[in-house]
């Protein structure tokens, strides 16, 4: 046990006893106290087994029966405590100080311990917000556990090549596969991508979380994408190089059918579109990104992408997990920036986007905006790693639709992802059979994190390689990746 998990247990301790000594003074009859007991006991019971294989011993995920009726339960049972230990502990201070200021007799938490105790009453500002915590957390939970929507955004480009006019993307990002998402809910992800029939998938990292050998599961919920004509391409995440071995991830992604780029480059055949995919910022080359820069302006590192140039009429999507190096990008003709990571804050007001709590370390924290001529799109992604339910910042795939024509007033917000069902009509724009990319060839990065696209393959296809040197841990599976479809013909408009 590390000390950063000594210290949580600490604390969830500190804040089970604090809740059931709260709860238990304020019942008088014996029926309810025992009922009370009950509950803790059992409760107790699931929490200890959800923290124990989920984040002490790191098994994989569950069956979709352990995973919906005991792990994430017992995890919202012990994070509900522990977010209750901090408005406790607030109102209890502010109460010490009111009565230390007035010296008035002490009430509500200061008299918690004492033995003479009133009943629960509406006044009571600490019962109130557990009561408020526990409806919202039943509300998150329960809405977590829904198909994730489909966010439905059209960007209007005035320099698009024609020949893009109507291409539609399918993006999603934080997967955490092995501690926020079941089989079948990934399963259930790719499903809606399919569904939405896009010309091209960009995954946004935090593919796994845990182990490496998790990315195994990818291999059937990528195959339902086989008829992507441009392909599935995806980044590493910042839990991907936390695992035993980013190799490993990078390697059965790629035999799964996704093409990896890391600090890459890529031109697509039959489309004038290049794609830039970039290792996750926070955790390669610390030095290139020291804390004290803003995310905004820290560089990325243009100088060490592989792949041939981009030709000068094409058009530029640049992948990255985390919305950081914002700035550096704008300046260097990319036209759409993705990025994920910050699962839109977790928790946010259903009115407003931007307010969240990953605002405070990132100025594009949720949904669309723009820098100079370069648009972006942050997605709020799909789960969390820690948490296992979110509040108004609901799971979401995004599907953008690129037009030619005078930019439009973007959306502030956003567009709402529970405005559009999962498994929807797929977007406007005829697909051709095929499509494959060229260019990304070549040596493998240092640090060992991506595998690139194939050479250009007939239809029916060559064998997508991502070629990556060999971190400590090696490699699992074949160096190759999956076939690809072939050479594809750009949409109708």
């Amino acid at each position: 046990m590390t000390v950063a998990q000594a210290v949580l247990a600490l604390l969830l301790i500190l804040s089970q006893l604090l809740a059931w000594r709260y709860f238990h003074a304020r019942l008088r009859r014996k029926f309810p106290k025992a009922l009370l007991n009950l509950v803790y006991i059992l409760f107790n019971i699931l929490g200890l087994y959800a923290l124990l294989t989920v984040y002490i011993l790191n098994f994989p995920p569950p069956s979709f029966f352990l995973w919906d009726f005991i792990v994430r339960p017992g995890l919202i049972w012990e994070l509900v405590h522990l977010f209750w230990l901090i408005p406790a502990a607030l109102t209890a201070f502010a109460g010490l100080s009111w009565n230390a200021l007035f010296r008035r007799e002490p009430k509500g938490l200061p008299k918690l311990f004492r033995r003479e105790k009133p009943g629960p009453r509406l006044s009571d500002p600490v019962g109130l917000i557990l009561a408020v915590m526990l409806l919202f957390a039943f509300y998150g939970y329960t809405r977590q556990l829904a198909p994730p929507g489909i966010a439905e955004i059209a960007i209007t480009f005035p320099d698009l090549p024609q020949e893009l006019d109507g291409f539609t993307l399918a993006v999603a990002s934080d997967f955490h596969y092995g501690r926020g998402q079941n089989r079948q809910e990934l399963q259930r992800a790719f499903e809606a991508m399919a569904a939405r029939g896009p010309h091209a998938v960009f995954l946004l990292g935090d593919m796994v979380n845990g182990f490496s050998l998790l990315a195994e599961n990818y291999q059937e919920p990528l195959g339902r994408l086989h008829n992507v004509p441009y392909g599935v391409w995806a980044v590493l995440g910042n839990h991907d190089h936390y695992t035993d071995s980013p190799y490993n991830v990078t390697q059965l992604l790629s035999n799964a059918g996704a093409t990896v780029l890391s600090d890459r480059r890529a031109n697509l055949h039959g489309a004038p579109l290049t794609v830039i995919g970039f290792n996750d910022p926070g955790t390669r080359d610390f030095d290139l990104y020291p804390l004290s820069i803003p995310d905004d302006d820290r560089p990325l590192p243009f100088h060490a992408l592989q792949g041939p140039a981009a030709p000068q009429d094409n058009f530029t999507i640049l992948l990255t997990h985390r919305p950081a190096g914002i700035q550096d990008a704008s300046g260097r003709g990319v036209d759409l920036y993705l990025a994920g990571h910050t699962r839109g804050g977790d928790f946010r007001l259903p009115w407003s986007r931007d307010f969240n709590p990953a605002s405070v370390f990132y100025s594009r924290s949720s949904g669309r905006y723009s820098a100079g001529d370069m648009e972006i799109y942050v997605t709020d992604g799909l789960s969390a790693p820690v948490s296992p339910f979110r509040l108004f910042a609901w799971p979401e795939i995004a599907v953008i639709t690129l037009r030619r024509g005078p930019r439009a007033p973007r959306d502030a917000g956003g567009l709402d992802p529970a405005a559009s069902p999962a498994g929807g009509p797929a977007p406007q724009g005829a697909i051709a059979p095929g499509g494959s990319a060229e260019g990304a060839q070549g040596p493998a990065p240092a640090d060992g994190g991506a595998a690139g696209p194939s050479e250009a393959a007939a239809e029916g296809g060559a064998a997508a390689s991502g070629a990556a040197s060999p971190q400590e841990g090696s490699a699992t599976g074949p160096s190759g990746g999956s076939p690809e479809q072939g050479a594809a013909a750009p949409p109708a408009r």
